[in-house]
């Protein structure tokens, strides 16, 4: 039993209700997989200077003195770094999905999505071409999750000259948030209330 503990603990932390402004270990590790680690300052594709996974040090190509003050970050520091990011993107969420009853994986699944798009994203988008008018955020806090997040994988591509191209990493991107999103709503439902202070528990957003 003593051997297992460490499992049961790391688990449970794992699933605990993320609180706002405190962006989880879980959510840092989701985010990164998508988002390419680079050590040294590198130019992103706008040509600004970026490290770890798309921290943005300035606008504009990056500087000898980039280099001298940050060097190379191990992925460790670099997904701190990308934690101390999310914190304002995760904030931006807690407040458009106020009231609403959530856990950790859905948390995370509607961090990563803001964090690519934007937080705007979560409110009234309009209809443009086939794809239907959005509210991602007014679904969440009125407890229409999977419509939530069904809305959630319109956004797989760009527009480009009025014209709409879906990115294949973006489907992919969409499809994990979904994935995970459905997995919240499965355990926030298994537990009917029952569960809210334990580690599959939701998690009201006041």
């Amino acid at each position: 039993m003593r051997r297992l503990l460490p499992l049961i603990l790391g688990l449970a932390l794992l699933w605990a209700p993320a609180q706002a402004g405190a962006v989880t270990a879980q959510t840092a590790r989701f985010v990164a997989g998508f988002e390419g680690f680079v050590s040294c300052p590198y130019a992103d594709p706008a040509g600004h200077a970026t490290i770890g996974y798309g921290h943005l040090l300035h606008y504009g190509p990056p500087t000898r003195a980039d280099r001298r003050k940050w060097g190379c970050l191990t992925q460790a520091q670099a997904l701190r770094l990308l934690r101390q990011d999310l914190r304002e993107t995760e904030i931006e969420v807690f407040d458009r999905i106020r009231g609403a009853k959530v856990n950790a994986p859905m948390v995370t699944a509607l961090t990563s999505f803001a964090f690519n798009l934007g937080a705007g994203y979560l409110d009234f988008v309009a209809k443009r071409g086939s794809r239907p008018a959005t509210n991602i955020g007014r679904a969440i806090r009125v407890g229409k999750y999977r419509r939530a997040a069904r809305q959630m994988l319109y956004f797989d591509g760009v527009i480009v000259g009025g014209k709409r191209y879906e990115l294949e990493g973006l489907q992919i991107r969409r499809r994990k948030e979904y994935r995970l999103m459905i997995r919240g709503i499965h355990q926030l439902r298994a537990c009917d209330g029952a569960c809210s202070d334990g580690p599959d528990g939701g998690l009201g957003v006041n």
